[in-house]
């Protein structure tokens, strides 16, 4: 009875930021069950009292259909009030939906207005957008000073995005030691990614002291968190015996585990292993599948054993045209061993097959 009393007078009598805060409350299912409905409701109240957190909130509501109808248009039209009240992080999701045209023209000049509005008031995910877009220079000159700036800037107010960045724009620079350095923040901040760079380092030795027991404990780390690159490195170091001692089936494991969450790599490994019998049951029919399955996704490496295995019939019936047609293919995208095997290939008939022919 208080608490429904209480709630009357914050309806009649509270303020923008108590019904935002109620609103949030529903929302997350803290105190009350979680309603979406009411949430809106109480949204909407902010709204009315000109709340550009509440407009920021309804608009996501209304964007994902909950509690309201999905309403795009309606969505926009709330970001937008919310931006320009000076709401940081409409300005940075506002400035995102100019920058890949998501309900509205993408338009570039717009997009960097509004994520350098947020980015003045310190807005992280702004600042890293930022430096993202010099960082690539798809949209705008290539400018790697920009994007120092700008992700130093989110690093120095705790982006773990930031320190990864700025990582990432030390590797382009060649410069391994300063990459480690920010990766090394960015993983004791907690980002998945990051740890698995900062592994990669110390299983290579680049930039650090090689220390394959060092780069497992990592790749392990980011692996609990489900980054499947750090998985798929769990499984090459048991397959090579790298800081651990070689076990073949614990290899398969990973590369199962982390293929699940489709990555490449973990596919073409898993593949080699049912095609040689290496820690799983031998199964070149299912090689074959993976091996398909990682070439249409784009890794030269799966043509090229789509390729031999069309060329010796195994796993697939042998097929002259589709292994030249995959070789070719491998050839196409670089891979030196392909052509080799193309080469060799064309030997062995009187046909002529030009290299790269479609």
């Amino acid at each position: 009875m208080v608490l429904f009393s209480l709630l009357k007078s914050l309806e009649k009598n509270g303020s923008s930021v108590s019904h935002n805060n109620m609103g949030e409350i529903y929302e997350g299912g803290r105190i009350f069950r979680r309603n979406y409905r009411k949430a809106a409701k109480w949204y909407g109240r902010a709204v009315s009292q000109g709340s550009a957190s509440g407009m920021y909130n309804l608009a996501r509501l209304h964007e994902e259909g909950k509690g309201v109808s999905r309403d795009l248009g309606k969505a926009m039209q709330l970001i937008i009030g919310a931006a320009e009240a000076g709401l940081s992080d409409a300005q940075y999701h506002l400035g995102w939906r100019y920058s890949v045209g998501y309900n509205t023209e993408e338009n570039i000049e717009e997009a960097l207005r509004w994520y350098n509005l947020a980015a003045d008031r310190g807005n992280q995910l702004a600042l890293v957008a930022l430096g993202i877009i010099y960082r690539l220079g798809e949209q705008v000159p290539k400018d790697n000073g920009k994007a120092k700036e700008y992700f130093s800037k989110a690093a120095d107010r705790g982006s773990p995005d930031g320190s990864f960045n700025l990582g990432l724009v030390m590797e382009e620079e060649n410069n391994p030691k300063e990459a480690v350095k920010h990766f090394r923040t960015s993983a004791y901040r907690g980002k998945a990614e990051a740890m698995y760079k900062l592994g990669t380092y110390y299983e290579s030795g680049v930039g650090i002291e090689q220390d394959f027991d060092r780069a497992l404990i990592i790749y392990g780390e980011a692996a609990l968190l489900g980054d499947a690159d750090a998985q798929n490195g769990i499984g090459r170091m048991y397959r090579e015996g790298k800081g651990i001692e070689k076990d073949l089936i614990e290899a398969a494991k990973w590369f199962r585990i982390s293929a699940k969450r489709g990555n490449l790599n973990a596919m073409y490994n898993l593949a080699d292993l049912y095609s040689s019998g290496e820690g799983v049951r031998r199964n070149p029919k299912r090689a074959a599948r993976l091996y398909r399955m990682v070439a249409d996704r784009g890794l030269p490496e799966g043509h090229l054993r789509l390729g031999l295995m069309y060329s010796f019939g195994i796993g697939v019936r042998a097929d002259r045209s589709m292994a030249l047609r995959h070789l070719k293919e491998a050839v196409r995208m670089g891979c030196d061993e392909a052509e080799e095997q193309l080469k060799k290939l064309i030997a062995t008939d009187p046909e002529k097959h030009r290299i790269g022919e479609r």
